[in-house]
């Protein structure tokens, strides 16, 4: 099994002296140094330029691989309907990481419900079969809709195993990959420079689920955000710490991360 843990997004003041060294000119290249997966969340707020995009593939290295968020624009604005146009543009875009493109996030709106099914399933089989997805279902009625997994394991898309106190919790394997993405509440923490609530139990729950997914998925893609425990390259660090040494030959060294601490802010 190929296992990739990395983090959402890689451009944080906060990181400065705490994960990324004083000197460090180019974040990316020193980020793709450590981690060999990051997930874009920018791509959701506007499609990037061809020469952006160009950018992140010659400032890493071969073999690592960018995780772009589908535009909200296609997924929250428009709810997946009169989404030709935008699509394209995004993939035309996103296409010119070449070989760097891993799976491609479908962060579906938390208003789009399970009822909304057919115009999903449409969706889904028009987007091209040469590209990987993951599909993050964010409204608790599609616990209720088997045919939601159905559709993903015919499709050999991956359903995203989020671990976040309000979205539904779908612990399966429906690719010949899975993604998951430890996520957390907004403007809980103060900064991104430390850990400030550790997540133990959490920590353990998804080192248990990655190694059972060992003879289900051929590669395991885990993402984590700074809102999971405070400070995402250490969380990274952390979990892969849990798994036996056979899956993560090398554990990153975020050393500058400096010391775990507790907030006084309580985090669910």
């Amino acid at each position: 099994m190929d296992l990739r843990a990395g983090t959402c997004g890689w451009a944080f003041d906060d990181w400065k002296a705490t994960f990324y060294p004083d000197g460090v000119r180019d974040d990316l290249d020193y980020y793709s140094s450590v981690f060999r997966v990051v997930e874009i969340d920018s791509t959701w707020y506007r499609i990037p330029a061809a020469k952006t995009v160009t950018g992140w593939r010659q400032r890493t290295p071969a073999g690592f691989l960018f995780c772009p968020k589908l535009p909200g624009e296609i997924t929250h604005e428009r709810l997946l309907v009169d989404v030709e146009e935008p699509l394209q543009r995004f993939l035309d875009a996103i296409g010119l990481l070449g070989q760097r493109l891993g799976p491609i996030v479908v962060q579906l709106s938390p208003q789009f419900r399970a009822d909304q099914l057919p115009r999903l399933e449409g969706f889904l089989h028009a987007l091209p079969r040469s590209n990987r997805y993951a599909v993050e279902f964010r409204h608790r009625t599609w616990l209720e809709e088997p045919r939601a997994l159905e559709i993903l394991r015919e499709l050999e898309m991956a359903v995203v195993m989020a671990d976040h106190p309000w979205y539904p919790r779908i612990e399966e394997v429906t690719a010949p990959f899975a993604y998951i993405r430890l996520l957390g509440r907004r403007g809980v923490f103060p900064d991104f420079s430390r850990i400030h609530g550790p997540k133990d139990d959490a920590l353990a729950h998804w080192a248990e689920v990655i190694a059972a997914t060992t003879d289900l998925a051929e590669q395991v893609f885990v993402l984590v955000n700074n809102q999971f425990e405070g400070h995402s390259p250490r969380s990274v660090q952390r979990l892969l710490g849990l798994l036996a040494p056979e899956l993560v030959p090398h554990v990153p060294d975020v050393r500058a991360a400096g010391p775990t601490q507790l907030s006084l802010i309580e985090d669910d």
